[in-house]
């Protein structure tokens, strides 16, 4: 099937976004948004079921509830009873099935071969809509969860970011540990887990993304028949309180051969205008091994094996993050060269070729990443729930390229 045949077989209510971007939009009476990227190039189709909610949604004495949840859809549903038949009917046909929580997102995914769509479309739909959240099964997943987060917390280089998030966003969602805490963790009971579900796993509250090679009409169908029920709409979520702005540390003390750093400031809000201007601020400061801290940090210096940074953005917030593991007795003297090259990059104007050649790196990822029909899924599923603009890979490059 070619795009110009599924384009004009597309039902009425269908809508493609641009000539230049196949992905054709639609949505279901009960709120259900539908994005259907044609990828027909490939044997294969990722399915994902995306969710507005996460830890951000939790209230304090839920804490970890999100991502309970995930690891309970998979224990058992309505029509694929136990953990074992829902892995037995994914890998029975080679597909994947998996799923990720984070503060403000959930997904739920499989990617199979395209004629085994149907199968992965009512394993995902019977797991979200009719999960069994059997006592005993709950009992088992919660100490797996906290197998999952001493596991973490084991990791220094991966725990500095939890304590980063803490300090930015002290005693609030957005700077709690998303797996939660034992205490909260075991206080979740079959009760509480489908409160849970009905609250934040609403239709009009989703958006079903399918990219690969699949039929949009088909897909539609699908979701009529299978999600064209009523939930609840999207839940709300708790404003963002900065921490005070003195400075603010937090220092966990280890025995361990690296000290691991992460410093972090405030920065924009996932909408705000000039994000595309911070995302090349970003590449410019610590994306890749030929960024301004990599060159100074590792390679003129020789203070860290690893320096990078990173941005996060949330519906009210966001942070600029920059991490490194250094010697213990170094610690100082790179955490003094972090912050001159971040100040570098404030007070200078960059230069026209360091420029050009940061849009190039990140047009170049951004193509290499969309390959995989997973990460077009994911894509539009998360504009479509978190952005006030659905923009194609080609849109938002545009916008990146524009930058000054």
């Amino acid at each position: 099937m070619n795009l110009e045949l599924s384009r004009r077989r597309s039902s009425p209510g269908l809508t493609v976004s641009s000539p230049d971007t196949p992905v054709i939009s639609h949505q279901l009476a009960n709120g259900l948004r539908i994005r259907v990227a044609p990828m027909l190039h490939t044997r294969s189709a990722t399915l994902a079921l995306c969710f507005g909610t996460g830890s951000r949604y939790e209230a304090a004495e839920e804490q970890g509830i999100a991502h309970l949840v995930e690891h309970m859809l998979f224990k058992g549903s309505a029509r694929y009873p136990t953990a074992q038949s829902i892995s037995e009917a994914i890998e029975g046909v080679g597909g994947v099935l998996n799923a990720s929580t984070d503060k403000e997102l959930t997904v739920y995914w499989s990617k199979v071969a395209s004629r085994h769509t149907d199968l992965a479309f009512d394993l995902l739909s019977d797991m979200v809509r009719s999960p069994r959240l059997d006592d005993e099964e709950l009992d088992k997943e919660k100490r797996v969860v906290l197998e999952e987060l001493g596991l973490a917390q084991d990791a220094p280089g991966e725990w500095v970011h939890q304590l980063l998030s803490e300090t930015l966003w002290p005693d609030q969602p957005l700077g709690r540990e998303i797996a939660g805490t034992p205490e909260t963790v075991n206080s979740q009971t079959p009760g509480s887990i489908a409160r849970y579900i009905r609250r934040t796993h609403g239709l009009a509250n989703a958006v079903l993304t399918v990219a690969g090679n699949a039929d949009p009409d088909h897909v539609i169908k699908l979701a009529e028949h299978r999600l064209g029920d009523v939930g609840e709409p999207a839940p709300a979520w708790v404003s963002a309180t900065n921490a005070p702005e003195s400075a603010q540390v937090s220092i966990q003390v280890r025995p361990t051969e690296q000290a691991y750093l992460a410093v972090g400031g405030y920065a924009l809000p996932r909408n705000d205008p000039d994000r595309f201007a911070l995302r090349l601020a970003n590449a410019i400061l610590g994306d890749g091994m030929s960024s301004r801290l990599f060159l100074e940090v590792r390679e003129h210096l020789g203070l860290a094996y690893d320096v990078s940074s990173y941005v996060v953005g949330f519906h009210d917030a966001g942070a600029l993050v920059v991490a490194a593991g250094v010697d213990p007795d170094q610690s100082h003297e790179a955490l003094d060269a972090i912050l001159r090259e971040i100040d570098r990059l404030r007070q200078g104007p960059v230069p026209e070729t360091e420029l050009r050649k940061v849009k190039e790196y990140i047009k170049g990822r951004t193509w290499l990443g969309l390959e995989d029909s997973y990460s077009v899924a994911n894509w539009y599923g998360a504009q479509a729930l978190l952005s006030r603009e659905e923009l194609s890979p080609d849109d938002a490059l545009e916008r990146l390229e524009a930058v000054t």
